[in-house]
């Protein structure tokens, strides 16, 4: 019995895990065009190391979480079946990802309010670094 606890424990750290904030696509489309904040798009993977090292140290930090209040900020696992709007029209984040010539993840994507990539980046970053790319994006946003 203490057996089937622990796995039930284990399992259930596996699922919390893999839970991930920030807001849909949909609503960050519907947000950016009443008030044109920024929408930062981040592809990922569950088994994506890089992804899993930026999720434990860089994601939590409080100065990370105050800069992403001035986005919307979209989390897209790529393994999962969704679709975006992209370039005009609705595609898989597959095709989208494509099409922007993403090679790898973690990607981060700054969008407009039609949906087109306005400014790309792969790889993992470390918290100095992904705050100074946040505030890039944020300042380049509306030039």
């Amino acid at each position: 019995m203490k057996a089937f606890f622990s796995i039930l424990a284990i399992i259930g750290l596996s699922f919390a895990a893999e839970k991930k904030s920030g807001v849909s696509y949909k609503d960050a489309i519907e947000g950016n065009k009443k008030n044109g904040k920024p929408i930062l798009v981040e592809f990922y993977a569950a088994w994506c190391i890089p992804c899993l090292e930026m999720e434990k140290s860089v994601f939590k930090d409080p100065a990370v979480i105050k800069e992403l209040k001035n986005f919307y900020f979209v989390r897209l696992d790529t393994e999962k079946d969704q679709e975006i709007f992209c370039e005009g029209e609705t595609l898989p984040v597959l095709s989208c990802m494509e099409l922007w010539d993403l090679g790898g993840i973690p990607a981060f994507a700054i969008l407009d309010r039609e949906g087109k990539l306005r400014h790309l980046t792969i790889g993992e970053f470390k918290k100095a670094e992904f705050l100074n790319l946040l505030r890039a994006f944020k300042a380049n946003f509306n030039k």
